[in-house]
């Protein structure tokens, strides 16, 4: 005789609980199993894009599971990833990307198989470029640690690879900013180093408003060189250092600026700056910036000098 075990309940018995549901039900069952199955689905991706977040949490206005944060909106937005030169004018208060810390960034150094770089707080895995950033390559000393410094100084000491840029120039600070656009553009973006330009929620911090303000300041001053430039293009010159003489002359493509005018050759006199030939268009030539080159007819477009 068989017996049957307390867990094998007779067949008769186990028929009548199913008989128990009612028939109209189980729509609502294979529903509700279908929701949790695309819920599952896009829990799994949202974990793969955005590491260490939660993807109900951000639904609410939060961040992550790693570390309870709260998120300020600015001017109704968030901002997520990268920067890049030039797109910016004022990063949002709002962050809701990855933030990594210091100790985080230091395991990811030379030795690591997914090195990491940090530029302005701005953090990058280079693991694409091994040769260079790996162990024993060129540029691995700029690994696990904020070096933004020395991008531009040179200076790849250990007191040279610093974070450290308050007294760099707004030129210098542009250096710094253009290996942003060049890492973003061949590297994947990690999230934001919490540090002097970001603080624990990935939002900006005083010292990186103050980088902004110098980089607004130089872009200001590269539009003023641009505008500068259209309207007074450089000249085509020779000079003989034999004769200790020279040429100067116009076209229409000169100074690297292609125009329906020729110009004629006038000397740029700027503050602070080395006296250049400018090819300049009549309507201009009152400007009190420009002067003739003696001895040269006042409108022609090549005129010859002595240099003393």
């Amino acid at each position: 005789m068989v017996q049957l075990v307390q867990d094998d309940p007779p067949s008769h018995v186990t028929s009548k609980k199913s008989r128990d549901i009612p028939q109209a039900t189980w729509p609502y069952l294979l529903f509700s199993l279908g929701v949790v199955l695309i819920a599952a689905g896009a829990f799994q991706i949202h974990s793969y894009k955005h590491p260490g977040q939660c993807p109900f949490h951000v639904l609410l206005g939060g961040v992550g599971w790693s570390e309870q944060r709260s998120v300020s909106v600015k001017d109704g937005h968030f901002h997520e990833g990268g920067i890049r030169y030039g797109e910016e004018t004022a990063l949002p208060e709002g962050y809701i990307g990855r933030v990594v810390s210091s100790e985080e960034l230091a395991r990811h150094g030379p030795g690591s198989q997914d090195p990491w770089v940090s530029v302005l707080g701005q953090v990058y895995d280079v693991s694409k470029g091994m040769k260079h950033y790996g162990e024993g390559g060129t540029y691995s000393f700029f690994t696990g640690r904020d070096g933004s410094r020395a991008y531009s100084t040179g200076d790849f000491s250990e007191a040279g690879l610093t974070d450290e840029v308050g007294d760099l120039t707004s030129e210098q600070l542009g250096e710094v900013y253009h290996w942003i656009n060049i890492f973003s553009k061949k590297y994947t973006f990690v999230g934001r180093l919490q540090g002097p330009f970001f603080g624990k929620t990935g939002s900006p911090t005083e010292r990186w408003r103050e980088v902004e303000s110098s980089l607004r300041a130089l872009g200001a001053q590269e539009g003023r060189k641009k505008e500068l430039k259209r309207r007074f293009p450089g000249c085509n010159s020779h000079y003989n250092q034999a004769t200790k003489g020279g040429e100067v002359w116009c076209t229409e493509k000169s100074g690297g600026v292609t125009r329906t005018w020729m110009g004629v050759p006038r000397q740029l006199h700027l503050p602070g700056e080395r006296v250049r030939c400018a090819c300049v268009s009549e309507d201009l030539l009152g400007d009190g910036k420009l002067k003739p080159y003696e001895g040269c007819e006042p409108t022609a477009t090549a005129c010859k000098f002595k240099l003393d």
